[in-house]
């Protein structure tokens, strides 16, 4: 899973031994992944792509 981080472009996360390069990262272990998910928003890690959000309208 793909990791951006806006704020701080060469982040490191020491604890998880993630490096963010030009302000991104690709995770393969899913727990870190959700503890990414729950750093603190200021510092501006989000998770990228992922899948589109599922169209409710009936056509």
């Amino acid at each position: 899973m793909k990791f951006v981080s806006t704020i701080y472009k060469q982040l490191v996360v020491h604890d998880l031994g993630v490096t963010f390069i030009d302000g991104e990262t690709e995770v393969v272990d899913k727990a870190t992944a959700e503890a990414l998910r729950g750093l603190p928003a200021e510092l501006g890690v989000r998770a990228a792509g992922g899948r589109p959000p599922k169209d409710t309208a009936q056509t």
